[in-house]
């Protein structure tokens, strides 16, 4: 029998009266281990190393003592049952009722750092309150040359993970000069981790993801905000919290977002005043809009809505209603959706446009207006455009401008919707040129651009269509007269300026 010392972090200068001496470490099980090993002959120029059912060292050691560091080894694996494990820190701040572990104010790169310096351990493991660790072994440890690497668990659905074993010394050394958690020199990734599953919440287009985060009360580090009647699956994706905290967003237009609780002091109107956002983009069936088409006694109302119908069989008509405000309002409650096509029977559809815009769920509602191809001007911008109206706010209106739509939050959408054809008749020219030049030339819309303005008026005033250009010579003219802007919506005032003519 052997001379037997625990291990020391050495492998040399033990006080052995034996030729051979065992070394062995207080984390093994050597309850069934083979202590009256006898090396075989050709072997015993080789330290005999003993493996666990880790790796194939587990600090146990039979040395001769003519034996020196550079003598070879020998490996004998899973031999030795190791039971022990390094310290663990759990990173709480997960989800709700935790009272065991360290509170996770950041990311974990911080919080490895903290850990390092609460501990004199070579190796500790880093846990999170996240995870299932009902059947996962803490005694796990390194194998043979992966000493200094970095060891993460990943979970189902994230790459990166909540469980490390980290490397005291060596992240200390490195973290002097990184940034970021995954710039770690070596990373060794295992496989996997189970995950408690996210709550999930449901928005609707009519208030809009911002409001639904701002008045939220979360119970968990992230949780799922999903678009009303979207087929997503939640359970593929998990959020990394190695670094920046983002908001990682689903879908062509952010139709499932997944939101840490941070986010929610930096929303004031809207997702993107939060400065961390990933999207990405995930093939997802969006739910479509009512297309209503709005018409007042056109020449061509009816030919314009069945070319549309056929095309688009569930589209509606909204006509013969007096004003254009009162017509907008009846548009809204025709519809079913949170949102609805507007559709003016003064124009031709583009054979290219699909109806398949959907808004960026992130911006707080807004009214998208495409824009319209003007042959008596030549020219392709928001006016007469298709508009697609937030219902809400089309209903709960009760103050506007000139021009109602611009009077709430818009935004136009590069893509031309339609061909305008308002000019049947001498009045319908003139009233359509005079409406829209009282806008223009009084730059009333917040936000226009006046130069742009400017530029478009011109175009109007020198149009090939000579009552297009009786009807902007007028507006001008009441523009600077000082006349009520508000006159556009008088249908009755705008006749009167048309008989002048006449």
């Amino acid at each position: 029998m052997y001379d037997c010392f625990e291990h020391n972090g050495t492998l040399y200068n033990y006080p052995s009266n034996t030729d051979w001496y065992w070394i062995t470490h207080p984390d093994n099980d050597y309850t069934d281990f083979n202590f009256d090993y006898h090396v075989p002959h050709w072997e015993k120029i080789c330290v005999q190393v003993f493996g666990d059912q880790h790796s194939k060292n587990s600090n146990t050691y039979l040395v001769n003592k003519r034996h020196t560091e550079s003598s070879p080894w020998q490996f004998h694996e899973h031999t030795v049952k190791r039971t022990a494990s390094v310290p663990v820190f759990n990173a709480t701040n997960f989800q709700p009722d935790e009272s065991q572990g360290i509170r996770m104010f950041s990311n974990f790169f911080n919080f490895i750092k903290r850990c390092c310096n609460k501990t004199d351990e070579d190796y500790f493991w880093v846990t999170s309150s996240v995870c299932d660790y009902s059947n996962f072994d803490f005694t796990w440890h390194p194998d043979v040359g992966e000493e200094k690497l970095l060891h993460a668990w990943t979970t189902q659905d994230n790459k990166h993970g909540y469980t490390f074993f980290v490397p005291r010394q060596e992240f200390t050394k490195q973290a002097q000069t990184l940034q970021k958690l995954e710039w770690f020199e070596h990373i060794k990734y295992h496989y996997e981790v189970p995950v408690n599953r996210l709550p999930v919440n449901n928005f609707s287009l009519r208030e809009g993801v911002a409001d639904k985060i701002k008045h939220h009360t979360f119970t968990h580090h992230y949780e799922w905000f999903v678009e009303e009647d979207l087929d997503f699956d939640t359970q593929e994706f998990q959020p990394s919290r190695w670094d920046d905290i983002n908001i990682e967003t689903h879908g062509q237009n952010s139709n499932a977002i997944l939101v840490p609780r941070e986010a929610k002091s930096f929303i004031v109107d809207q997702v993107y005043d939060y400065p961390h956002i990933v999207k990405h983009t995930t093939p997802m069936v969006q739910p479509t809009f009512d297309i209503i088409v709005l018409g007042y006694k056109e020449p061509d109302l009816q030919e314009n809505y069945d070319a549309i119908k056929r095309k688009h069989y569930t589209a509606k008509l909204v006509s013969g209603i007096e004003g254009n405000v009162n017509a907008y309002k009846e548009c809204a409650r025709q519809s079913d959706t949170e949102y609805f096509y507007c559709v003016f029977a003064k124009s031709t559809l583009d054979p290219g446009f699909s109806f398949h815009y959907h808004p960026d769920c992130m911006e707080r509602p807004h009214h998208y207006i495409f824009k319209c191809y003007n042959p008596m001007i030549d020219y392709a911008y928001g006016h007469m455009g298709i508009i697609l109206y937030h219902k809400q706010m089309v209903l709960d209106a009760k103050e506007w401008g000139p021009d109602f739509t611009c009077s709430f939050p818009v935004k136009l959408v590069d893509q031309i919707s339609n061909t305008a054809n308002y000019f049947h008749t001498p009045f319908l020219t003139y009233r359509t040129a005079f409406r829209e030049c009282v806008k223009l030339a009084s730059h009333c819309i917040d936000g226009s651009d006046h130069k742009q303005n400017t530029m478009i008026l011109n175009k109007w005033l020198h149009s090939k269509d000579e009552w297009t250009r009786r009807g902007a010579y007028d507006a001008v003219k009441h523009v600077n007269d000082s006349g009520d802007l508000m006159k556009v919506f008088d249908w009755e005032f705008v006749e009167s300026k048309y008989s002048v003519w006449l």
